[in-house]
């Protein structure tokens, strides 16, 4: 007779070395919130309904994985995925549709007694979408892939994207509303995740007075930079791009401004930033910041977007040998998403990835304000800054200093033509990064 505790006990066994913050319940769970939502989830329609297993993640409060186990690997899925109570499929997707109305879902459905004989299906259903997506395979994963392939999925990311955009259109309203130039605001907010790198900064910012409060984030920023071995005339342009904060009404004197932003930056930013390491949100803040300004034409800057980053970096089979420039660098998005591609490569070796981020991503950025962007970008997402260089990418000493470097790969947005008669033609710009 078929014993579905056979298939539970597998399941129990592999998941029992769970990493350290997850919770996995059985038959229930103490969290209110998807009590609440199971209450009218039984698998025969009356009343309450509870899969096998619930594992929730204390750094991802928002994604949950469900599992519903079946004895028989006959009874896997049925045809119409509507016999709740008799397959396993069917079960897990009916209780991912009950939770995803406030969680996002990975349901997992386990059939067979052995091992030899297990049939395994996994769906992703994201919060307020009305249909799972299969995903993963038909084995059992650690807890920690799961965690991971379900941060990297397309559907994940581009909701993390839409919120990040959110937050940055409510972020774009609230500057204006006090003040903040166009032009300010990504620089503004790169300072501010550079400040709170610091574990001091992070603890106490809040107890601080408004004007304290602006004199200690440029302090904190110019030393966190001092310390990633930024020195002499770029730091010193570095920390003037900075020092406006301490001059802006709005955020050195208005009581809890400045408090506020950096407590939402943190809340929202740096979460986006810690699940997707290397994406340039800064480019996107600012693109977003000027889209309706007329600042970003008459300097020429057009940044290129993530997606297109990401196709040049597989079309010129970006790799961990690569040594990669770009002299027209912006905020850095080339870079990031070449670096991205490099370190992958390197399969997690700690000593090749110091290598690319020490020695092999190159940039020339010309406009002070953009360069300290690209500075904080780079900063921001673990390296790469060090060979950041504020200059003409056209100067000799700046041609000197990249070939030293024996660059590989070239990669460039050549700026728009401001003044006709002066600027240099885009494909000067191809010419100079070729040679």
């Amino acid at each position: 007779m078929a014993n579905e505790r056979k298939t539970e006990n597998i399941v129990r066994k592999h998941f029992s070395k769970f990493e350290k913050g997850c919770l996995i319940e059985e038959q229930k769970s103490d969290n209110p919130k998807i009590d609440k939502l199971l209450k009218n989830a039984s698998k025969k329609g009356n009343g309450a309904g509870y899969p096998e297993f619930i594992i929730s993640f204390s750094d991802y409060p928002d994604f949950l994985i469900v599992v519903e186990c079946k004895a028989n690997p006959s009874k896997h899925e049925s045809g119409t995925r509507d016999k709740y109570a008799d397959y396993a499929v069917d079960g897990s997707l009916l209780y991912s549709s009950f939770l995803s109305k406030e969680f996002d879902v990975l349901s997992i459905a386990v059939s067979g007694e052995n091992k030899e004989e297990l049939k395994i299906s996994h769906y992703l259903q994201l919060i307020s979408e009305h249909k799972a997506k299969e995903i993963f395979g038909n084995i059992l994963l650690d807890l920690k892939s799961y965690l991971k392939g379900y941060l990297q999925t397309p559907q994940k990311v581009n909701q993390d994207y839409d919120k990040l955009l959110d937050f940055s259109r409510h972020l774009n309203e609230e500057l204006h509303l006090h003040k903040i130039a166009e032009s300010k605001r990504c620089l503004l907010i790169s300072g501010v995740l550079i400040a709170l790198e610091n574990k001091a900064f992070k603890r106490s910012y809040a107890d601080n007075e408004p004007e304290d409060l602006a004199e200690t984030l440029v302090d904190t920023v110019t030393r966190e930079l001092k310390k990633a071995n930024i020195h002499d005339k770029k730091l010193d342009n570095l920390r003037i791009q900075y020092s406006f904060i301490k001059t802006e009404a709005s955020l050195a004197n208005k009581k809890h401004v400045l408090r506020d932003l950096i407590k939402s930056i943190d809340e929202n930013i740096n979460d986006f930033k810690k699940t997707h390491e290397f994406y340039d949100f800064l480019g996107q803040l600012y693109i977003e910041f000027l889209r309706y300004a007329n600042s970003d034409k008459g300097l020429g800057i057009v940044l290129t977007p993530p997606h297109i980053t990401e196709l040049f970096a597989d079309l010129a089979a970006v790799n961990k040998d690569s040594v990669v420039y770009d002299n027209c660098a912006g905020t850095g998005g080339f870079l990031i998403s070449a670096m991205s591609k490099m370190v992958k490569d390197t399969q997690g070796n700690l000593k090749a990835i110091e290598k690319i981020k020490e020695k092999q991503l190159i940039g020339v950025e010309y406009s002070s304000s953009i360069f300290a962007l690209a500075c904080s970008n780079m900063y921001i997402h673990q390296d790469g800054k060090s060979n950041m260089i504020h200059g003409d990418c056209f100067d000799e000493k700046v041609i000197e200093k990249v070939k030293k470097f024996n660059p590989t790969v070239g990669f460039l947005n050549p700026p728009y033509k401001s003044d006709k008669k002066r600027d240099p033609e885009k494909l000067a710009f191809v010419l100079n990064n070729s040679n």
